[in-house]
């Protein structure tokens, strides 16, 4: 990528999140949008309404329990649980005995917050949920959340409404396009 625009980390995010709230149906226009980060460590939840936060919340849950969950299951170093879980070479159990409850672990901490949102403020619905970070590219995570919630929730993509050079790896924007809304706390530059 080459750096066009540098910007304050909330404004990028802001610009990034009106980006991917266009692309929901009605322009997310008179709705409550859940954005959930779930990051390394923590997992944000942030509630907009017509491009303005109304809530937010940060929970102890985030990718890192699955790459721990990885290492009591199999023994792994966290270095080698981190790469197999990154590129696979996981044993044959691994969706059912770890992931699929990590999902569910995930889809109730989601649960969780939403009602924490519902009890904290005028609001008692919220109409999409956006998921955002490295774990947001689970596979299916959007249908478990959805089925626990009940609530329409999809992958935020950035890059959903512009279009792409075809000198773009596609399939690895893609993947990584859920995490570059938020700045990690150990990345120095936002590029957006």
């Amino acid at each position: 990528l080459r750096r066009l625009v540098m910007d304050v980390e909330s404004f990028a995010q802001q610009n990034a999140l009106s980006l991917v709230v266009q692309a929901l149906p009605g322009g997310g226009k008179e709705q409550n949008i859940a954005i959930v980060d779930v990051g390394a460590n923590v997992m944000n939840v942030a509630v907009l309404r017509n491009d303005q936060s109304v809530y937010t919340r940060e929970q102890a849950f985030g990718g890192n329990q699955l790459t721990q969950d990885i290492v009591t299951r199999y023994g792994m170093t966290p270095e080698v649980a981190e790469n197999a879980k990154r590129s696979g070479g996981l044993p044959h159990d691994f969706e059912a005995e770890v992931m699929k409850p990590y999902m569910q672990n995930l889809s109730m901490e989601v649960q969780r917050a939403l009602q924490f949102f519902f009890t904290s403020t005028q609001y008692h619905a919220v109409d999409h949920i956006l998921l955002a970070g490295g774990s947001a590219v689970i596979p299916g995570l959007d249908e478990v959340v959805h089925t626990r919630t009940q609530v329409p929730t999809s992958v935020a993509n950035p890059f959903s409404l512009m279009q792409a050079s075809p000198k773009i790896q596609l399939k690895r924007l893609m993947a990584d396009a859920p995490s570059l809304i938020f700045q990690e706390a150990d990345l120095p530059i936002r590029v957006l």
